[in-house]
């Protein structure tokens, strides 16, 4: 009986291992994210699919520089980007792609203007990371000429207007 017991309780520790094993192996992980009812950062637990989007990053880039700006580190008040994307981030949440762009374009335009009194380097640095993280579907065309320049962009312009065309004319 001794026996059977011994090896009951090494299943049981190999089911656990197991079981943490799977977890972490099908993305179970802790990630920061403000809750939908509030704009204070804490830890949230996702499950399924990596669920580290664009979004999450950028949101996560904001509540950094609003800790830095309450401790004096830098200046500027950064809440009203906060509040801001806070109702961004409930339109991209709900599939409403046409509010996230502009939103997301809005949140660009309030660092251009330096909303808050913020300095000019953190909103830069948001301006940027904003820019490098976001899906180009929700950036106006100003903004990739600012990033990129005109002369790139209207070559990517012809480009996929050359492609568009060449495919209609496959068939």
């Amino acid at each position: 009986m001794r026996r059977q017991y011994r090896t009951y309780e090494r299943y049981k520790r190999y089911l656990a291992l197991g079981l943490l094993s799977a977890a972490t192996v099908l993305g179970a992980q802790a990630s920061i994210a403000a809750p939908s009812g509030s704009l204070t950062a804490g830890p949230m637990l996702w499950s399924g699919q990596s669920r580290s989007t664009w979004f999450e990053e950028l949101m996560g880039q904001v509540v950094m520089h609003q800790k830095l700006a309450e401790r004096r580190v830098i200046g500027g008040d950064f809440q009203p980007y906060l509040n801001h994307m806070a109702k961004v981030r409930n339109a991209y949440r709900a599939g409403d792609r046409r509010a996230t762009y502009e939103g997301v374009n809005q949140f660009m335009t309030m660092l251009e203007t330096r909303v808050g009194g913020v300095d000019a380097h953190s909103a830069d640095a948001l301006w940027d990371f904003c820019y490098r993280v976001t899906p180009d579907e929700y950036h106006a065309r100003d903004r990739h000429v600012r990033a990129k320049g005109e002369a790139e962009v209207k070559k990517v312009e012809e480009f996929w207007r050359n492609l568009e065309e060449r495919a209609a004319h496959s068939f």
